[in-house]
């Protein structure tokens, strides 16, 4: 399992933060989970330059995923978010699961040529 590296750095209102959202999302398939925390990241950082409001924003989801706790991939939208991760551990779940799948990372690199 990945280490919760960015989670461990949050201070205590953001961890409650992130605790109460994963809890949220546990119930909810990876397809239903990359659409909330696509909208729950993006306006994130709306008040930051652009490249700070983007990092706040994977950060944001780092955070979640690691709370999640999930050691593996097993699905191409779970490993769509894993290769957005700042955790290193995350991405190469990922890419594992994309080695393993070779038609999930054909159709992530067609929804990002889009």
């Amino acid at each position: 399992m990945p280490e919760r590296m960015l989670y461990q750095k949050l201070n205590a209102e953001m961890r409650t933060m992130v605790d109460r959202y994963a809890e949220r999302l546990r119930v909810y398939d990876w397809g239903r989970r990359s659409e909330l925390l696509s909208g729950t990241a993006l306006p994130f950082g709306e008040d930051l330059p652009p490249e700070q409001a983007r990092k706040a924003a994977v950060g944001f989801v780092t955070a979640v995923l690691e709370k999640l706790g999930e050691d593996e991939v097993t699905d191409f939208r779970q490993a769509r978010l894993y290769l957005l991760s700042l955790n290193p551990g995350h991405r190469e779940l990922a890419e594992q699961y994309l080695e393993a799948n070779p038609e999930a990372r054909e159709a992530i690199e067609r929804e990002m040529g889009d």
